[in-house]
């Protein structure tokens, strides 16, 4: 079978590492070929077989590395408010 490219928008990423853990996270999931993320648009790509693992399956990863998917590219302030968070603080 063809390796298939599932995209989204993640919510959550404030942070340099942010991208790095994703992309682990995602390597260890069973199917998963390729994982990238670009960091200023919140924009992950995961190359992956079809046969192995779905995207609902690949949805629920990311939900539970902390990174739930997104419909749009999250906004400058969804991402300040994600920061903030992640501080400790309130958004």
């Amino acid at each position: 079978m063809q390796d298939a490219v599932f995209k989204t928008y993640v919510k959550g990423i404030w942070c340099v590492q942010c991208p790095e853990l994703i992309i682990t996270g995602l390597l260890q999931q069973r199917g998963v070929i390729d994982a990238d993320v670009a960091y200023f648009q919140s924009l992950v790509t995961v190359k992956y077989d079809p046969a192995i693992v779905t995207e609902p399956q690949l949805r629920e990863k990311l939900t539970e590395l902390g990174y739930p998917p997104f419909d749009r590219k999250p906004t400058a302030l969804e991402r300040l408010a994600a920061k903030l968070l992640h501080l400790g603080g309130s958004a």
